[in-house]
């Protein structure tokens, strides 16, 4: 959770099970969007990750969403699949764009 004060900001959310993790949410406040606050999330959630074990790590994100598949890419994610019809969306459905980044220890 990322809070301004007793505001909160934004979250994250992730899962780690059998060597790999998946970023669930990563949410920042309208307001607060384009500050960095969503990249902060994201690493603190990659850095979870390898804390945790994780060998990879997954993302699902709609192609509507270019700013976040940016972000992603940037981190080092990189596409690797598409889910049809995953999301609904105001004309039906979407797809959903499957990313994921090896994690290499820290030594590498």
């Amino acid at each position: 959770m990322l809070a301004d004060g007793t505001r909160v900001i934004g979250y994250g959310i992730l899962s780690v099970a059998a060597g790999e993790a998946h970023v669930l949410n990563v949410c920042v406040t309208p307001a607060e969007q384009g500050r960095g606050h969503g990249r902060r999330l994201l690493q603190r959630l990659i850095d979870l990750a390898r804390w945790h074990g994780a060998e990879r790590v997954f993302l699902e994100v709609r192609p509507s969403n270019a700013h976040a598949i940016a972000m992603y890419e940037r981190a080092g994610f990189n596409e690797i699949g598409r889910r049809p019809n995953y999301y609904p969306a105001a004309r039906g459905r979407e797809d959903a764009i499957v990313m994921a980044m090896e994690l290499l220890p820290p030594d590498a």
